[in-house]
């Protein structure tokens, strides 16, 4: 394989991979389902797993930190529902 093969055979391989995680976000932003997109990314160090994962954590930090000043039982829900993902994935 030439140098120029190599490249080629990579640059496809980055456009098919491009492909599926835009067609995976649209179908987790679609049907809201975020697990979903997690359960796409098989390796631990996957950045869109990790990059969701903090995501979650500081949105679970900041609906803990405003739970006094709302109390709703939908944000309490909401709450339970993103710590329970969080902690499937750890």
């Amino acid at each position: 394989m030439t140098t120029t093969d190599i490249l080629k055979a990579s640059a496809s391989e980055l456009q098919r991979r491009a492909e599926e995680h835009q067609r995976l976000l649209a179908a987790a932003i679609e049907e809201n389902d975020f697990k979903h997109m997690l359960d796409a990314c098989h390796l631990p160090e996957c950045s869109h797993r990790q990059e969701l994962k903090k995501i979650l954590a500081e949105a679970i930090s900041v609906l803990e930190d405003t739970r006094k000043a709302f109390k709703s039982r939908q944000l309490e829900t909401l709450r339970k529902k993103m710590i329970r993902v969080l902690a499937e994935e750890a």
